[in-house]
């Protein structure tokens, strides 16, 4: 080796003589790298990724049901992330109200009253009618003990029953807890949102379930601005 260590020879000198250095032959690589694959794309840490691409796959069909789409992105959050119950709200351009359009687990008595509401933009800016919290620049959470439900909001509960209990941990869910995740256009115009309850085992959503909904959203708002997707 040369006194400045740029080059290595390809033996190095020991105590006791000479040791030959190992090299990896191209095969070796090649199998590292697929068998790396394959256990990362089996690793449940990492399987919302798979989702997230055969959503993102199908934006590349020649025709596209906007609404089928929606559906289907919403199927995808709560079933994949074991989330009670998903919604999706949108813009209407007509009037500029914001009301929910589809959901994924809520049940009809619930989501009957949910079609009912009907929202300004300054009600998810000013949080002048609930109070949350901003976990990111898309996405804030709503916590039970600081919006006191009316009677209409009761309603949409999918289990009544089960309001008014303490949390019993920083993680824990309650039954009127949610979190809702913009959907914002490229002039960050807000063009809806996804909204989504805690988990079946009642924990708050985590972080990666946060930031894979966040990736949803962008794409949901390529959807809704691309004039050549929309049906």
């Amino acid at each position: 080796m040369e006194e400045n260590g740029n080059l290595l020879s390809e033996s190095s000198a020991t105590s006791g003589g000479r040791m030959a250095i190992s090299y990896t032959s191209p095969d070796e690589v090649r199998r590292k790298m697929k068998l790396d694959y394959v256990k990362t794309k089996l690793d449940p840490a990492n399987r919302a990724f798979e989702g997230l691409q055969t959503l993102i796959c199908q934006m590349m069909k020649p025709k596209l049901n906007a609404r089928d789409y929606l559906q289907d992105c919403a199927n995808f959050i709560q079933k994949h992330f074991g989330l009670r119950w998903v919604t999706i709200g949108l813009r209407n351009p007509a009037d500029n109200i914001f009301r929910y359009e589809l959901h994924s687990g809520v049940r009809p008595e619930a989501w009957a009253i949910f079609r009912q509401k009907a929202y300004k933009l300054d009600a998810f800016t000013t949080f002048s009618d609930y109070k949350a919290e901003e976990i990111s620049r898309l996405s804030r959470v709503y916590l039970e003990e600081e919006n006191p439900l009316n009677g209409l909001d009761q309603q949409a509960t999918n289990r009544p029953a089960l309001l008014s209990m303490r949390r019993r941990s920083a993680d824990t869910s309650l039954e009127a807890d949610f979190v809702d995740t913009l959907i914002v256009g490229p002039d960050e115009e807000l063009l809806g949102w996804i909204e989504y309850s805690g988990t079946v085992s009642g924990k708050l959503p985590d972080s990666m379930t946060i930031r894979c909904v966040e990736i949803v959203s962008c794409v949901l708002s390529f959807l809704l601005t691309s004039k050549t997707r929309r049906q």
